[in-house]
C-alpha cells in the first residue's frame, strides 16, 4: 500500500500587551512597548514559507532602538533568554 503524504499546517500563537521586567544588574529597564512573544508551530518564520512537523520556534519581540549607532534592545533579548537557561540562536528578524 503506498504511503500517503500528510499535509503539514503551520500556525502561531501570539501574546501581546506584556510588560518586560527591569534588569538593573544588567543596566536594562523594563518596558511594555513592543513586548510580545510568538510561538511558531511547524515553521521557523512568520511567513510560513517552509513547514516541518518537527520545527517550532519562539520569537521574542523587542523594540529596535539605535542610540549612537548601538543597538540598545538586542541585549535585553539575550538577557531574557538567559533567565530561562536558553540563548538567542539566530539574527533578528524584521516584522
Amino acid at each position: 500500500m503506498p504511503s500517503r503524504r500528510r499535509s503539514v499546517r503551520a500556525g502561531e500563537i501570539n501574546w501581546q500587551n506584556l510588560r518586560r521586567p527591569d534588569a538593573p544588574d544588567a543596566g536594562l529597564h523594563g518596558e511594555s512597548k513592543h513586548a510580545e512573544g510568538t510561538l511558531l508551530l511547524n515553521t521557523g518564520t512568520r511567513e510560513y514559507d517552509e513547514t516541518d512537523p518537527d520545527h517550532h520556534t519562539v520569537l521574542v519581540h523587542v523594540r529596535s532602538v539605535n542610540i549612537d549607532g548601538r543597538q540598545m534592545r538586542e541585549p535585553y533579548a539575550h538577557w531574557l533568554a538567559g533567565q530561562v537557561g536558553l540563548a538567542v540562536i539566530g539574527p533578528g528578524q524584521r516584522c
